[in-house]
C-alpha cells in the first residue's frame, strides 16, 4: 500500500500480479492457496527490479524537466528577437506632414525635419484601348485615300490605319454626303451610317465602302464594328488560336516573363484573366467596352514597363494595346526635392534620414512645401521596456523555482503494483509530489542563471550605453534572485535626452560595432540550450547521444536482465510447490491404505 495517500477505492485484492504464469499448481492436495503464496514470494523477489524501474522513472522525469527548460529558453530567445531585437520594434515615432500629397513613417533613428518643395509621382506603364482602328478591320497597313464620285464630282477622304470609328465618322460627316454616328456602349461600339445620295466607287474604294457597310445607298445601316470583352479570337480572325509572351516586374520585384496560350474559341476576357493569373506583375481588365493593361510596378525602363513578344498573330496590335515592336507602355520615375536636394526613384517611396516618405500626389514648385517632422512616443517605448523586463523576469522566476524547490523524499515513483491500487487522479497527485525538486541545486541551471546575470551586468562596459543609464537594474532583494527592476523616471529622462538610446542598447550600435543586449542574451540562451541537450538531449536524439539517455539505456538493460532472472526464480518456485503437492498426494494415498 502507498504511504501518505488516502485511498477510498481500494479493494481487498489488487488487480496487479507479479506472476508470469498462473495456476500451474492447484494446491488441491495441500489445501494451500498456492497463487497467493507465489504472489508474496515473487513480490519480495521483485523488490530490486522495482527499485530499478523507479530509478528509470526518475531519469525520464528529469530528462523531461530539462527539456521543458530548453523549450522555455528557446521560446525566450526567439521571442525577444522578434519583439525587441529589431530596429522597427523601437520605431515609436509620431510623424506629422503638412501636406496630403506626402505621408511618412519613421524608424528609431529618424531625426530632424524634412521640407519637400517639389514632388512628382512615379507612374506605372498603362495602355487603354476602347475601340478598334481601321487596321483592326483589315485596312491596309499604310495610310490611304478613299475616293468616290457623287453627282459626277470626284471627292477624296484621307484616312490613317490608326483612325478609330469616331475619327473616321468626323471625316465622313464633314463631306456632307454621309451621316455617321458612333455609339460606344457596354457591348462595344455601334456605327450607324446613312448615305445622302447615290455615290460611285470602284476597286479598293468599293472595298472601303463594303467594310464600313456604306454600300446600301440611302438606307440606314447599323452594325457592331468594335470588339468587346466577349469577342472571340476567331471573330478577330485568329481561327487557329495562338500564344504570346508578356514581360513585366512581378510582385516579388523580379523581371519575369510568362507565355500564355489561347484557342480560337477563347474570348478576350479569357485572355485577360490568364494574364492576371500568371503572376507576371500586370493587371489586365476587360469591361464596358474597354481594355487595359497596367504594370503593377512604377518607373521607367523595365521597372514599370510591359512588353509583349512572340505574338505571331499580333493579337495585341489588333486590340490596340501594343505597337509593332510589342511595347505596351512604360511608366515614369518619380522625383522630389527634399531640403534642397533632388532625389529620383522608380517608386514613390524614399528613405531619407530615418524617414520612409511616400509621395501620393505631385507638388509643384509654386505649391506650398510639405514639411515632415517627428517626435518620440516616450510612453510607448517605456511600456515596451516594461514588457521586456516582465518576459525576462518570468524566465528567471521559473529557473529559480526549479533549482530551489525541495525534494519530497516521502514520495517516490509509484510501482506498477501501487498504480493498480489507485485512481488516475490519485496517481497524478502523487506523481506531481514525486516530481518536486527534480532539479534542486542543479549545476547546469545555476550556470544558466549566472550567465544571464553576467550578460546583463557586463553589457555596455566602457561605454555610455549601459542598462543602468536607462533605469534597468538588478533587484537588491535576494529572494528575487536576479530579476530586473525599472526606474521609469530615469528611462523617460534618458529618452528625452537621447531618443535613440533604447534602440542602441537593445538592437545594437553599428557605428561602434557593438551588438545589442538582445543579441547577447540570445547567445547566452542558445549556449544554455546546447549545454542542457548534452544532458537531456531532445525528442529526436538517440539515447547514446546524451547523458540521461545513456543512463536510461543502462537501467533498461538491468531491468530486462531482472525480468529474465525473475522468470527463472518463478519457475523454480512452481517446481518446488509441484513437488510438495505430489509428495502430499502420495502420502495421502499411502495413509489411505492403512485405514482400509
Amino acid at each position: 500500500m502507498v504511504n501518505n495517500m488516502n485511498n477510498t477505492s481500494n479493494t481487498s485484492t489488487s488487480s496487479y500480479s507479479y506472476l508470469q504464469y498462473k495456476n500451474k499448481v492447484t494446491g488441491l492436495a495441500s489445501g494451500m492457496d498456492i497463487d497467493s503464496l507465489m504472489e508474496k514470494l515473487m513480490k519480495a523477489e521483485s523488490a530490486q527490479m522495482e527499485k530499478l524501474q523507479q530509478q528509470k522513472q526518475k531519469y525520464e522525469w528529469k530528462r523531461d524537466a530539462y527539456r521543458e527548460v530548453n523549450t522555455s529558453l528557446s521560446a525566450f530567445e526567439k521571442g525577444i528577437f522578434d519583439n525587441y531585437g529589431l530596429s522597427k520594434n523601437w520605431a515609436a515615432k509620431n510623424v506629422t506632414s503638412t501636406s496630403t500629397a506626402i505621408s511618412a513613417t519613421a524608424n528609431s533613428n529618424a531625426a530632424g525635419n524634412l521640407t519637400i518643395t517639389e514632388a512628382t509621382v512615379a507612374t506605372a506603364g498603362q495602355k487603354v484601348s476602347s475601340s478598334a482602328t481601321l487596321a483592326d478591320l483589315g485596312f491596309s497597313a499604310t495610310n490611304g485615300t478613299f475616293t468616290y464620285k457623287i453627282d459626277g464630282q470626284e471627292k477624296s477622304i484621307a484616312y490613317s490605319k490608326t483612325d478609330t470609328f469616331d475619327s473616321l465618322a468626323k471625316k465622313l460627316n464633314a463631306t456632307g454626303d454621309f451621316e455617321v454616328t458612333v455609339t460606344n456602349g457596354s457591348n462595344g461600339a455601334t456605327i450607324n451610317t446613312k448615305i445622302k445620295k447615290d455615290i460611285e466607287a470602284t476597286g479598293n474604294n468599293l472595298v472601303f465602302l463594303n467594310k464600313l457597310r456604306l454600300t446600301d445607298g440611302n438606307q440606314s445601316v447599323s452594325g457592331k464594328l468594335a470588339f468587346t470583352e466577349s469577342t472571340t479570337m476567331s471573330e478577330l480572325g485568329l481561327t487557329d488560336g495562338g500564344e504570346f509572351t508578356i514581360k513585366a516586374i512581378n510582385d516579388q520585384g523580379t523581371y519575369t516573363e510568362k507565355t500564355i496560350k489561347y484557342s480560337a474559341t477563347d474570348k478576350i476576357s479569357d485572355v485577360m484573366s490568364r494574364i492576371n493569373g500568371s503572376g507576371v506583375g500586370v493587371t489586365a481588365l476587360a469591361a464596358n467596352g474597354k481594355l487595359s493593361l497596367s504594370a503593377n510596378s512604377t518607373g521607367t525602363g523595365a521597372e514599370g514597363s510591359i512588353k509583349i513578344s512572340a505574338d505571331g498573330n499580333k493579337l495585341f496590335e489588333k486590340l490596340g494595346l501594343a505597337d509593332a515592336t510589342g511595347k505596351v507602355a512604360e511608366g515614369t520615375n518619380g522625383s522630389m526635392v527634399v531640403n534642397g536636394v533632388k532625389m529620383e526613384s522608380t517608386s514613390n517611396k524614399y528613405n531619407v534620414s530615418g524617414y520612409t516618405v511616400n509621395v501620393t500626389n505631385n507638388i509643384a514648385a509654386t505649391d506650398a512645401p510639405a514639411k515632415i517632422s517627428s517626435t518620440t512616443e516616450t510612453k510607448t517605448i517605456v511600456d515596451k521596456v516594461k514588457e521586456f523586463i516582465t518576459t525576462y523576469n518570468g524566465l528567471i522566476e521559473d529557473l529559480n523555482k526549479r533549482v530551489s524547490q525541495k525534494k519530497n523524499l516521502s514520495y517516490q515513483p509509484l510501482t506498477d503494483a501501487q498504480k493498480a491500487e489507485l485512481k488516475d487522479d490519485e496517481i497524478k497527485k502523487w506523481e506531481d509530489k514525486a516530481k518536486e525538486g527534480l532539479l534542486k541545486s542543479d549545476a547546469t541551471l545555476k550556470k544558466v542563471l549566472s550567465d544571464m546575470r553576467s550578460t546583463l551586468s557586463n553589457y555596455g562596459s566602457g561605454s555610455e550605453d549601459m542598462l543602468a543609464k536607462i533605469g534597468i537594474t538588478t533587484s537588491k532583494t535576494w529572494t528575487d534572485n536576479g530579476k530586473l527592476e525599472l526606474d521609469e523616471g530615469k528611462l523617460t529622462k534618458a529618452l528625452e535626452e537621447d531618443p535613440n538610446i533604447v534602440s542602441r542598447i537593445f538592437v545594437g550600435d553599428k557605428e561602434n560595432n557593438r551588438e545589442g543586449i538582445v543579441a547577447s542574451l540570445r547567445t547566452t540562451a542558445q549556449n544554455a540550450v546546447k549545454d542542457i541537450e548534452k544532458t537531456a538531449g531532445k525528442a529526436s536524439s538517440a539515447e547514446d547521444s546524451y547523458t540521461l539517455g545513456k543512463n536510461l539505456k543502462d537501467v533498461n538493460t538491468k531491468i530486462d536482465d531482472w525480468k529474465d532472472r525473475l522468470k527463472g526464480i518463478e519457475e523454480r518456485y512452481w517446481k518446488q510447490f509441484a513437488a510438495m503437492e505430489a509428495a502430499i498426494q502420495k502420502a495421502n494415498s499411502q495413509s489411505s491404505i492403512f485405514t482400509q
